[in-house]
């Protein structure tokens, strides 16, 4: 018997509307609609950050964590996912916690810090102490790399992170799953003081798109998405804001550096030649809307599928012009950073 172990541009999406031809030449770009403007004008976008294939834009958020989906209760209605921010020692990752009464009890009593073990590398368990959970929740046989537990024989809080594959362990209800790159976790070592709270606060504080001026939201479901994903679209509305003020230091904070830009005709500008043509005024971008907006995380990456509306002149050709794709974002010291479209 094994032992028991106790153990979170576009406007980018945009990024730009440029140059001058008629055919579409950039394997990266797929215009939803025709451009109301002259036929000369053209979309440029940046390169290996847009994919073509509408299909690929249809995928739901929800199958990122497939254990962890708004599931249907017996009355028809969404259970509650609940954005939890687990910080251990110096290191912070979220999570999702479910609908369960055993979450429910464990998110009464949040904020919480726990002095934690380490054990096996598999796994940080920490004592309730005098606090129980209620065990009406989803009791499983055995844990998954991500799962967040209770674990009931020991009254315990265990968070698993690696090692799945080579241990077994029962007696456990699982009450969420890490969403944060379980490398984060992996690569620390030793016992450590780990403090858990909500994070629903800070959405709603921080993530007010109302006061972003000359963007809009277009059929953007906003209570579907939890905090990272609120992060990542709140990013790529600051771009598209940046872009409309030709606020090239903001957008210098929100792109790679490497970030390039392929032209319809063929032609490319890296990120400073395209961002001179924001500043000069020859791509003037009036409003910009972000419609349908599905946003996906998964770590440390992260990516937006939509269409985007622009109000803008470019190089002299002034109209609304639509485009869809899909545009990739990396987690860097705590912020999302647009990049190119990753080569696998």
């Amino acid at each position: 018997m094994k032992r028991i172990i106790f153990a979170v541009i576009g406007c980018m999406a945009i990024l730009s509307l440029a140059a001058c031809s008629g055919n579409n030449t950039s394997d990266n770009v797929d215009i939803s609609s025709s451009a109301v403007t002259d036929s000369s004008s053209d979309i440029s976008a940046p390169t290996n950050s847009m994919e073509n294939s509408s299909e690929q834009s249809t995928a739901s958020n929800e199958e990122q964590n497939s254990s962890f989906t708004e599931e249907s209760t017996n009355s028809g209605e969404k259970s509650k996912i609940t954005e939890i921010r687990i910080a251990i020692g110096e290191t912070v990752v979220t999570a999702k916690l479910n609908d369960s009464e055993t979450s429910r009890d464990f998110i009464a009593l949040l904020p919480l810090t726990l002095n934690m073990t380490r054990f096996y590398d598999r796994e940080y368990a920490g004592s309730l102490s005098s606090a129980e959970l209620s065990q009406n929740g989803e009791a499983i046989d055995d844990f998954e790399n991500g799962d967040v537990t209770y674990y009931v024989a020991g009254n315990a809080l265990a968070i698993f992170f690696d090692k799945a594959d080579e241990y077994d362990q029962g007696g456990l209800i699982r009450i969420g799953k890490i969403t944060s790159a379980l490398s984060e976790i992996i690569n620390m070592s030793g016992n450590a003081e780990v403090t858990i709270t909500l994070s629903e606060v800070e959405s709603n504080m921080n993530y007010d798109f109302s006061k972003i001026n000359n963007v809009e939201l277009i059929n953007a479901d906003l209570d579907s998405m939890d905090v990272e994903q609120l992060s990542v679209l709140y990013q790529l509305a600051r771009y598209c804001r940046a872009m409309t003020e030709a606020d090239i230091e903001t957008m210098r904070e929100i792109t790679s550096e490497d970030m390039t830009f392929t032209h319809m005709s063929g032609r490319k500008q890296t990120r400073e030649e395209y961002f001179a043509d924001v500043k000069d005024g020859s791509l003037d971008y009036f409003t910009i809307g972000i419609d349908t907006p599905v946003v996906e995380v998964n770590g440390n990456s992260a990516t937006v599928t939509y269409t985007s509306v622009l109000n803008a002149n470019a190089y002299g050709a002034e109209g609304t012009y639509r485009m869809h794709g899909t545009h990739y974002y990396e987690k860097r010291n705590g912020n999302w950073i647009a990049v190119n479209r990753p080569n696998n």
